[in-house]
C-alpha cells in the first residue's frame, strides 16, 4: 500500500459515499473519539478511597479546612458524611490529621496524663467525669451495630448525710448502623456496663435511647406483676402443647379406625405448677449397744381368814398369813442405736391433676363400637378414673359444607393456575419458536448470502476469463488485419517519387561530405 497515496483514496472513498452515509460515520467518528477520551481521562485519573465515613459536618469541616492547607486533593460523596483520597494517601493522611488533633476525639483517662498545679476539686471531678464518659462511649462504639454513641453522666457530691445523697444517673444516646438492630442480651451488656463503671449506678437510673427516640431498655424494667404474668403465659403455653399432643394422637388413632376426617378430638388437661417440697423421716433399728437382764425368784405369802368386814373388827379372829406359792421372773432389756433416713421430694413442676378428653365420630356406630372407642382413647391418653377424669364419645353428623366449598374453590384456582401455566408453556413455545424462526431465517439468509457472494465471485472470475479470452482473440485479430513492414528501398523509391527535389538535395549534401 503507497501512503502517499491514502489521502487522496480517503478523499476518493467519503466522496463515493451517500449523505446518510457521511452522517452515521461522523457519529460514529465522534463516539469512538469521546469514548477513548474518557477512558483516558479514567485510566490517567487516580484512584480514590475512603478516609473517613459517616461523619459529623462540624467533623467534615474541619478536616477539609486540614486536607486544604496540607495540599491533598479530596473529594466529598455521601451526602458530605464521607471523605475520599488518593488510595495511595489513605493512610498517610489519616495519621497526619491524628497528629494534628483534626480528628476531633475527645480524651477519656488521658487528660490526667499530664498534672496541673493548682487545680481545684471541682474542676478534677469535672475532668473524671469527661474522662468516664469517653472512656464509656469508646467501649460501646465497639460494638458492630453501633456506629457513634454519646454518653452523659451526673455524678452528685458526696455528702456527710446519707439522708441528703442522690443516686447517680446515666444516659446514653446511639447511633446505630443502617438496617442494624441490638439484641437483648446487647442492650443488657451495656446497661451493666454502664451500671458497673460509675459508682452507684443502677441499672434502673440508666437510659438508653437511640436517635430515633426510642428507648431500648423499655423492656428491661418490667415489674414483678409483669414478670408473674409472662409465667403466666409461659404455663398456658405449656399446658396448650400438652393437649395438642394428647388430640394428635387420638386423631392419628381414629384415622386407622374410621377414616380422615371421621373424629374430631379435645383434651382439657388441668396442670398443677404448683411447687411442692415433701420431707419424710424413717427410723429403723441399728445395732445393739446394750442389755440388762433381771432375774427374780421367790414364795408369794397368802392371807387367810373370815372374809368380809367380820375379821377386821375387833375381838374377832384375826386373819392368818400361811405359806405361799413359789415363783420366779426373768427381763431382758435391749438397748439398740435406733438410725434415721431422710427423704426430700419436690414433685416436677406440670403434674396432671385432672384429665378430660371429648371424642365426637362422624360414624354412627354401636354401643360395642362406642365402649371399644373409649377403652382405647382411655388406655392412649392414659385416662385415670380414680383420679376424676373424664371421657366422653359421641356420634355426630359433621357439616361439610365449609369443607365442600373450600374443596370447590381450591379446585377453581387450581384449574385457573393449570390455565396460567398453559398460556405460560404456550407463550414460552410461540417465543422460542419465534426465535427458532428467526435462528432459521438468519442461517438461511446468511447461507444466500454466502451464496450470492460465491456466485458473484464466480461470475467475476467468469468475466475475467472472457474478458481475457476476448483480449486475447483482439490481440489475434490485430495482428492479422495489421499491414505489413514495407522494405527500406521501396520506402526510399517511394519518397524520391513524391519529393524528388528534397531528395536530390541530401543525396548533393552526402556527396559534397564524403
Amino acid at each position: 500500500m503507497n501512503w502517499r497515496n491514502l489521502p487522496g483514496e480517503i478523499t476518493k472513498r467519503w466522496q463515493a459515499l451517500k449523505p446518510g452515509q457521511k452522517k452515521i460515520t461522523v457519529v460514529v467518528g465522534l463516539g469512538v473519539l469521546f469514548t477513548l477520551i474518557f477512558l483516558v481521562a479514567l485510566i490517567s485519573r487516580p484512584a480514590y478511597a475512603p478516609l473517613f465515613t459517616g461523619l459529623d459536618p462540624a467533623e467534615a469541616g474541619n478536616m477539609v479546612e486540614k486536607l486544604k492547607e496540607m495540599n491533598i486533593p479530596y473529594r466529598l460523596t455521601g451526602q458530605g458524611k464521607t471523605i475520599e483520597v488518593p488510595e495511595k494517601q489513605v493512610y498517610e493522611t489519616r495519621i497526619q490529621l491524628a497528629s494534628s488533633g483534626a480528628l476531633g476525639e475527645d480524651k477519656g483517662f488521658e487528660l490526667f496524663d499530664q498534672t496541673k498545679l493548682g487545680i481545684t476539686d471541682f474542676e478534677q471531678q469535672v475532668q473524671y467525669q469527661r474522662a468516664l464518659q469517653e472512656e464509656l462511649r469508646r467501649t460501646i462504639t465497639q460494638l458492630e451495630e453501633v456506629e457513634q454513641a454519646r454518653v452523659h453522666l451526673v455524678l452528685p457530691q458526696k455528702s456527710v448525710f446519707i439522708e441528703e445523697e442522690k443516686p447517680s444517673s446515666a444516659s446514653v444516646v446511639l447511633k446505630l448502623k443502617p438496617l442494624a438492630q441490638l439484641k437483648t442480651d446487647q442492650i443488657k451488656g451495656i446497661v451493666n456496663l454502664t451500671a458497673g463503671s460509675v459508682e452507684g449506678l443502677k441499672p434502673e437510673n440508666i437510659h438508653l435511647i437511640d436517635t430515633k427516640g426510642n428507648v431500648l431498655n423499655a423492656d428491661l424494667a418490667l415489674d414483678e406483676q409483669a414478670k408473674l404474668a409472662q409465667g403466666t403465659l409461659k404455663q398456658y403455653q405449656v399446658k396448650r402443647a400438652y393437649e395438642r399432643e394428647l388430640e394428635k394422637r387420638i386423631c392419628q388413632m381414629l384415622e386407622r379406625i374410621f377414616g380422615p376426617d371421621k373424629a374430631v378430638a379435645m383434651v382439657t388437661a388441668d396442670l398443677d405448677f404448683d411447687r411442692q417440697e415433701i420431707e419424710s423421716t424413717t427410723y429403723q433399728q441399728g445395732p445393739k449397744v446394750s442389755e440388762q437382764t433381771i432375774k427374780e425368784k421367790g414364795t408369794a405369802p397368802q392371807v387367810g381368814g373370815t372374809p368380809g368386814t367380820t375379821g377386821n373388827l375387833p375381838g374377832y379372829p384375826a386373819q392368818v398369813t400361811q405359806a405361799g406359792q413359789q415363783y420366779s421372773r426373768d427381763e431382758t432389756i435391749h438397748n439398740y442405736q435406733p438410725t434415721s433416713r431422710q427423704e426430700k421430694i419436690i414433685p416436677a413442676a406440670g403434674r396432671v391433676r385432672l384429665l378430660s378428653v371429648a371424642v365426637a365420630v362422624d360414624t354412627p356406630v354401636s354401643p360395642v363400637v362406642e365402649q371399644q372407642v373409649s377403652e382405647v382413647v382411655r388406655a392412649a391418653t392414659g385416662l385415670n378414673q380414680t383420679r376424676g377424669d373424664q371421657l366422653s364419645v359421641s356420634t355426630f353428623a359433621f357439616d361439610k359444607t365449609y369443607q365442600q366449598e373450600i374443596e370447590k374453590e381450591m379446585a377453581q384456582q387450581e384449574v385457573e393456575k393449570r390455565k396460567e401455566q398453559q398460556q405460560r408453556l404456550l407463550y414460552a413455545g410461540v417465543a422460542a419458536g419465534l426465535i427458532i424462526l428467526f435462528i432459521i431465517i438468519a442461517v438461511l439468509v446468511g447461507a444466500l448470502r454466502r451464496r450470492a457472494a460465491q456466485e458473484a465471485a464466480l461470475e467475476m472470475e467468469e468475466l475475467k476469463t472472457i474478458e481475457e479470452i476476448e483480449a486475447a482473440e483482439r490481440e489475434k485479430r490485430e495482428d492479422i488485419f495489421a499491414p505489413q513492414p514495407i522494405p527500406l528501398e521501396e520506402k526510399i523509391r517511394n519518397l524520391a517519387r513524391q519529393k524528388p527535389v528534397e531528395v536530390a538535395e541530401i543525396i548533393r549534401v552526402w556527396l559534397a561530405e564524403s
